[in-house]
C-alpha cells in the first residue's frame, strides 16, 4: 500500500462527518465498498474508495486530512505542555517534600544530641556519687544495700554507653565519622574485648573460642572504634545466642589484609530482613514483648564505623543456626 497522508489519520470517516464532508449514510456506503473490494482481494484505503464513489474529490479530501493533521498536532503540543507543567509541579512539589525531609532529619539529629548531651550531665553526677560511695568503703551498709548499688553502677555504666552511642551516631548523621588511625595489633584488642565480656558471657552460658596467630597481628586503623565495633559484634553474638551456645571470634592473616570475624550458633537472621539490621533504632523484633534489649544503632554505627575506614561488613546469617560478621583491615605496610 503506497504511503499517503491519509494513513496519519485514524477513523477518517468518522473525522469526515464531524466535518460536515459526508454523511453518516455515504460513510456506511463507502464502508460497504471497502469491505468488499478487500474481500476480492483488493487493497484500498477509504479516501480511495470515496473518491472512486464520487462522495468526495481529492482536493476536499487533502484538505480534510490536513485540517486534521494540524488539530492532531495541535492536542499533541497541549498534552505536551501539559506534561510539562505537571513534570515542573511535582519536581517543584519533591524538592520542598526533600527540603521538609532535610529538615526533619536535621532536627532529629540535633535532637538526639542535645538530649544525649543533657542526659550525660545527671549521669555524671550519679556516678560521681557512686564512686564517692565505693571510695569511702561500704562496711556500713547491709548486703541487700550493697547489692543494690551493684545494681545501680551496672545500670548507669549501661546507660553511659547507650548515650556514648546516641552521641555517636548523631554525629555520624551530621557528617562522616571522624577517625584518627595508628598502627596497633588486633589481638590485643580482641582479646582485651573478650576478656571485659567475661561476665556477659557467663551469665548466658555461651562457650567463645578465639582463633588468631600467636603473635601481634598489626593493623593501621581506628583503634578505640574498631574496639567499638568488635565489641558490639560480640554483645550481639552474646545477645542473640541460645544458652550453651558457641561464638568463635576469629583474626586471619592475609596476603594484603587482616580479617576478623566474629561466628555465632544463635537464632540467626532472616535472608529478608538483613538489610533491615543496618537501619538505625530498627529491631529484627520490634514487639513490646521482645526479649532482647538495645537501642538498635550498634549495627547501624558498626557499618558506618568500618564504612569511614573504606571497608564492609560483610553478613551472613541462617534462622536458627547463627549468625557470621565479618570486615577487613589494612596492613600497616600497605599504606601509602
Amino acid at each position: 500500500m503506497p504511503l499517503t497522508p491519509e494513513l496519519l489519520i485514524p477513523r477518517l470517516g468518522d473525522v469526515l462527518v464531524e466535518q460536515g464532508l459526508i454523511t453518516k449514510d455515504q460513510l456506511t456506503l463507502a464502508l460497504e465498498k471497502q469491505k468488499n473490494d478487500r474481500l476480492q482481494g483488493k487493497s484500498t484505503l477509504l479516501g480511495q474508495v470515496m473518491r472512486e464513489m464520487s462522495i468526495l474529490d481529492q482536493q476536499t479530501l487533502d484538505q480534510a486530512i490536513t485540517q486534521q493533521i494540524l488539530s492532531l498536532q495541535n492536542s499533541l503540543k497541549e498534552a505536551n505542555e501539559f506534561l510539562e507543567r505537571r513534570v515542573q509541579e511535582r519536581t517543584a512539589e519533591l524538592e520542598e517534600a526533600y527540603k521538609k525531609l532535610s529538615e526533619l532529619n536535621d532536627l532529629k539529629s540535633n535532637f538526639i544530641a542535645n538530649i544525649s548531651h543533657e542526659l550525660r550531665t545527671p549521669l555524671t553526677h550519679i556516678l560521681g556519687y557512686l564512686d564517692l560511695m565505693y571510695s569511702d568503703g561500704l562496711d556500713n551498709l547491709r548486703d541487700d544495700q550493697k547489692e543494690s548499688l551493684d545494681i545501680i553502677h551496672k545500670a548507669s555504666d549501661r546507660l553511659g554507653h547507650l548515650i556514648e552511642d546516641l552521641i555517636l551516631f548523631s554525629s555520624s548523621e551530621v557528617g562522616s565519622i571522624s577517625i584518627g588511625k595508628e598502627t596497633f595489633d588486633l589481638v590485643a584488642v580482641v582479646k582485651d574485648v573478650v576478656w571485659k565480656s567475661d561476665t556477659a558471657i557467663r551469665k548466658r552460658k555461651v562457650m567463645v573460642k578465639t582463633v588468631f596467630p600467636a603473635k601481634p597481628v598489626l593493623v593501621y586503623a581506628d583503634r578505640s572504634k574498631i574496639y567499638w565495633v568488635i565489641n558490639q559484634l560480640l554483645d550481639n553474638a552474646i545477645k542473640f545466642n541460645h544458652e550453651g551456645g558457641s561464638i568463635e571470634v576469629t583474626v586471619e592473616e592475609m596476603e594484603n589484609r587482616i580479617n576478623t570475624s566474629v561466628v555465632d550458633s544463635g537464632i540467626g537472621i532472616d535472608k529478608a530482613k538483613i538489610r533491615d539490621i543496618f537501619e538505625p533504632f530498627h529491631q529484627i523484633d520490634g514487639s513490646s514483648t521482645r526479649k532482647h534489649g538495645g537501642t538498635g544503632l550498634g549495627l547501624t554505627l558498626a557499618k558506618k564505623i568500618l564504612e569511614a575506614h573504606n571497608q564492609d561488613l560483610i553478613v551472613a546469617s541462617t534462622p536458627s543456626k547463627g549468625s557470621s560478621f565479618s570486615f577487613f583491615l589494612d596492613k600497616p605496610e600497605n599504606i601509602e
